[in-house]
């Protein structure tokens, strides 16, 4: 979320509603109908990718998304879906300045580089070794 987060607040967007859309509360936010549909349509494909339908695409046609527009957030969505999978499972964290969630904030408990010790892939390896796990 951090680098969405921080391109939302580049672009204008108020830090009420930058922490309003991670909460996953677009409607208490200042951004337009628009896109909230394009959010509401791109956290079913994040969150429940089979329950996206072509009713969902075509109401993001009447507000106002061309194919090309709802095909590349889609195809955006999708790799940030597989790079946060990554992530976890590598126990990546967020970096300590980028976005937090409200209740993280100034509580120091952000590390950069994330947490080998969630990892599953990390399972077994030194605390100071940063390589990748070699294959068997």
């Amino acid at each position: 979320m951090g680098a969405h987060a921080r391109n939302l607040q580049l672009q204008g967007q108020d830090q009420k509603d930058v922490d309003a859309i991670a909460r996953g509360e677009a409607t208490a936010s200042q951004v337009s109908e628009k896109e909230r549909a394009l959010l509401d349509y791109v956290k079913v494909l994040t969150l429940e990718p089979a329950k996206v339908t072509d009713a969902q695409v075509d109401g993001l046609r009447k507000a106002g998304w061309t194919d090309e527009q709802v095909f590349e957030a889609s195809y955006i969505t999708s790799l940030f879906a597989f790079f946060n999978r990554m992530a976890d499972a590598y126990g990546l964290d967020y970096p300590p300045n980028g976005w937090l969630p409200e209740d993280r904030r100034n509580a120091g408990t952000s590390t950069e580089g994330g947490d080998p010790a969630r990892s599953p892939l990390r399972k077994g390896k030194a605390a100071g070794d940063k390589g990748m796990p070699k294959p068997e």
